[in-house]
């Protein structure tokens, strides 16, 4: 029998439902991160010729002191939520993982602000911590203390940001980890129990290390997210006082959509995406480990 090309054998129509996608992918995607790397070697303004400096915009970048403000406002940031939410999302998902009467309503009470807009979340916890009516000041005063004055003082509109990001985070990694929770055999508890081991030692020696995976996961996307925060802030301080709440991609939009230094901001969204690009590795790498 003659050989048929191969060419003939490749089966058309499942590359034309995908095909679609494909083209908003390369075009809202792919497109955008090449222009990225492209323009932060450009000195553009938004309109005229894009000039070529080279290596400059990164240079400026890294003697910028507001640069290095926002990179340390964006570190000590995910320093503050991530451990906070990964420790109440896991207590939350042990003590809900048990027999407790309405604990439907209860998980679902709990991850009900995931789904909620970070507008709103902003607009409410700006409300909660205002100045003169804000209820957190209300109940400071309540017990003999002074109004603070959250979003116009560095030293605390940080814990503003923080306070909602856990509120609104922390469900959702609640789910993740009742997910792990529930992908743990019986056996192993009931193995624990008859050799006399209490709570405290079945969540160090079982639950805790066996739910290893779910942890590097939890930690990586919260990290992403926390680096990649913005319309929370932007909602809530706008990066001030002083600059004290600029998170990173709060550097971007103004530097880019504000100031229309684009190739600056380029360069700096470059920097971001080889962040974000290092973390993503990190969580591929675990995986194959875990294989």
């Amino acid at each position: 029998m003659k050989k048929q090309p191969f060419w003939r054998n490749i089966k058309v129509v499942p590359y034309l439902y995908i095909l679609p996608n494909m083209i908003l992918f390369m075009m809202f995607m792919i497109i955008p991160i090449f222009m990225t790397f492209y323009y932060s070697l450009m000195d553009w303004k938004g309109i005229g010729t894009p000039k070529f400096v080279r290596l400059e915009n990164y240079l400026r970048m890294l003697t910028n002191e507001v640069f290095w403000k926002t990179m340390w406002n964006t570190v000590m940031y995910t320093l503050m939520t991530v451990p906070l939410i990964m420790a109440f999302a896991l207590f939350l998902a042990i003590l809900l993982n048990t027999n407790l009467p309405f604990k439907g309503v209860f998980r679902s009470s709990i991850y009900l602000p995931a789904v909620v807009s970070t507008v709103v979340v902003g607009m409410v916890f700006t409300w909660l911590f205002q100045d003169q009516v804000g209820l957190i000041n209300y109940l400071l005063n309540l017990m003999g203390m002074k109004s603070i004055k959250w979003a116009n003082d560095p030293r605390f509109a940080m814990l503003m940001l923080v306070a909602g990001t856990i509120w609104q985070r922390t469900g959702y990694n609640m789910v993740i980890y009742l997910a792990g929770l529930q992908g743990i055999s019986s056996d192993y508890y009931e193995a624990a129990v008859m050799d006399g081991a209490n709570g405290w030692q079945k969540f160090r020696y079982i639950t805790f290390p066996l739910l290893r995976t779910t942890h590097v996961f939890v930690l990586v996307t919260c990290i992403i997210h926390s680096f990649r925060s913005f319309d929370l802030v932007y909602t809530m301080t706008k990066g001030g006082p002083l600059n004290s709440t600029k998170t990173l991609v709060m550097y971007i939009y103004e530097t880019g959509f504000v100031k229309n230094q684009y190739g600056r901001a380029a360069s700096a969204g470059v920097i971001l995406f080889l962040v974000m690009a290092g973390l993503t590795a990190v969580r591929f790498l675990n995986k194959e480990d875990e294989a």
